[in-house]
């Protein structure tokens, strides 16, 4: 019996608790997610400069010059044309991302969400620094969240760290942010290209638009119809891996392996010299015009790349089939009887 009447006592208790608890408003306490930059998107459209920095040093310092975003890559380059793309991405996700989850706000566990500071040797983390009309945002990037969507953060000078809602896209290094392809034209840019080494030959558009070979042997045919726009759309779709700036020991070091000539639709032409170094191919390029960002350094690019530049006449024609002979010779011996047997 007394036992029936604690169990009933704790069940009026816990339902008096309960009711009291119902009763009161909502507690002000209660987290809601909030904007990582609660103020960068009334300011995005004026966003002047992007800095991301990681332990090894500065992956991207751009500024924007006019319509243009131009990276400086080393103190003795030129700057270089930024991907619109990449810069876009970033700010507009940092413009959106959320604080979703208050993490650790303990210096000593920051290392578990790759949030030491650059300034460590070891940091995984990158900062990233936005500059606007004199306004400036800043973040340090951490570890990617394991499952599902976001990034770890910290904000400089708060001791607490967050999980965003948003991955967070940043460069691997100093070039894979810059405008890819090399050059600024396409493939119906291109009027003619010629090799202009001991291996001479030269492709031209037609009127009908198709790329023909000058000086077509007239027994033989192209390997297959599109085979001409194959190096030119080779050439316009040009990548680089490095771009590295031109000093005398270098140049110097290189051996030429062939040049091209290029002539665009608007009349332009323009020299593109391949090359080797230690196993390693170069491109470069000379045009009349010394304002071009391209014609400023010398583009390493993939062995497979440099390849597809040092075409032959040979590599565009039908190769002769040399074991018809053999064929012959054969069933001419079966014909005639001469059997092993």
């Amino acid at each position: 019996m007394n036992k029936q009447v604690s169990v009933l006592a704790v069940i009026a208790i816990l339902a008096v608790g309960l009711g009291v608890w119902l009763s009161q408003p909502p507690s002000t306490h209660t987290f809601e997610t909030e904007l990582l930059f609660d103020d960068l998107q009334k300011m995005a459209n004026q966003v002047d400069s992007v800095e991301i920095t990681n332990a090894q040093g500065v992956l991207l310092s751009a500024k924007k010059s006019a319509e243009n975003w131009l990276a400086t890559i080393e103190p003795e380059q030129s700057v270089y044309p930024v991907s619109h793309d990449k810069l876009a991405d970033l700010v507009e996700t940092l413009m959106q991302a959320k604080l979703v989850e208050a993490k650790t706000r303990k210096p000593k566990n920051y290392i578990r969400l790759g949030l030491q500071s650059i300034d460590t040797q070891d940091s995984m983390a990158t900062l990233v620094t936005i500059k606007a009309s004199g306004n400036s945002w800043q973040v340090l990037v951490g570890n990617e969240v394991t499952f599902g969507e976001g990034h770890y953060i910290l904000k400089p000078k708060d001791a607490q760290s967050w999980r965003t809602d948003k991955t967070i896209s940043l460069p691997i290094d100093i070039f894979s942010w810059l405008k890819q392809p090399i050059l600024p034209y396409q493939e119906q840019d291109i009027n003619a290209v010629s090799r202009v080494d001991s291996l001479d030959w030269q492709i031209a558009r037609s009127a009908n638009g198709d790329f023909q070979l000058m000086n077509k042997p007239t027994d033989k045919e192209l390997e297959y119809a599109s085979i001409l726009n194959s190096i030119v759309s080779n050439l316009t779709n040009l990548k680089f891996e490095q771009v590295l700036a031109a000093n005398d020991e270098f140049t110097q070091s290189l051996k030429v392996l062939t040049q091209l000539e290029v002539t665009t639709t608007d009349e332009t032409t323009f020299q593109v010299v391949v090359s080797e170094l230690d196993g390693n191919h170069y491109v470069n390029f000379n045009v009349s015009d010394p304002s071009e960002y391209w014609q400023k350094g010398y583009f390493q690019v993939s062995n497979f790349s440099a390849q597809q530049l040092m075409k032959t006449t040979e590599d565009f024609l039908v190769e002769e089939n040399n074991t018809t002979g053999d064929i012959d010779t054969s069933s001419k011996a079966v014909d005639e009887g001469d059997s092993p047997y």
